[in-house]
């Protein structure tokens, strides 16, 4: 008998009061049918696609860089790397470099993973540098998540980590929550839906062994 896997959900809730980048729409969940009423519930979302755990295509930043439906859904399949940082601010080349990093995709565990527990945008959370994600990209990594909103700072007017990644084809996954997950290698499942010509896409992230 197939031992069961071990599944660890890494995605948040989608909800009314979700904590959004500044700047985005706030998430709406109405109920437009109900059982008592109608013999059925019906209900609709209208949210940002970058909105809770979510993936970011090229086109995000990219002149007509690839869109979320152009990805081949192989980078959101496979062997990952969660990653703990110690650093309290910021990702960076230093850090990385005593890393030992063996897969193409890498999730970075941070004190960002607490921050969810305020209801309120924390702008000061760990973020990945210009030269993190440079030295990252030359390492070979296809695909990049982190524990909140943005992998990027929120001061960046310029946004370096996430166009230097997304020209180069590297899918991002951020607003994971990696709480509950330790160290180590784990399969990844985190398959975006198929929007046409859209630079994002909400996903349920799972990690398993």
């Amino acid at each position: 008998m197939e031992r069961e896997k071990k599944i660890f959900d890494i995605s948040l809730k989608i909800t009314k009061d979700m904590i959004n980048f500044p700047g985005d729409k706030a998430t709406e969940i109405d109920r437009a049918k109900e059982i008592k009423k109608d013999g059925y519930n019906l209900s609709s979302v209208n949210m940002s696609l970058h909105a809770g755990t979510h993936i970011d295509a090229p086109s995000h930043f990219v002149e007509n860089g690839k869109n979320i439906d152009d990805i081949d859904l192989g980078k959101f399949i496979g062997k990952v790397q969660v990653i703990k940082i110690n650093n309290q601010k910021e990702i960076t080349r230093k850090e990385l470099l005593n890393t030992d990093i063996k897969c193409n995709k890498v999730l970075f565990k941070t004190r960002n993973s607490t921050l969810y527990k305020k209801d309120f945008f924390d702008e000061n959370y760990v973020y990945l540098t210009y030269k993190g994600a440079e030295y990252l990209l030359n390492k070979g990594i296809r695909l990049i998540g982190i524990d909140y909103l943005s992998i990027e700072s929120s001061n960046s007017h310029d946004f370096p980590a996430h166009k230097i990644l997304l020209k180069n084809e590297v899918v991002i996954i951020e607003s994971l929550n990696l709480s509950n997950v330790e160290n180590g290698i784990y399969n990844l499942l985190a398959i975006p839906l198929k929007f046409k010509n859209c630079e994002a896409s909400p996903v349920r992230a799972l990690l398993y062994k």
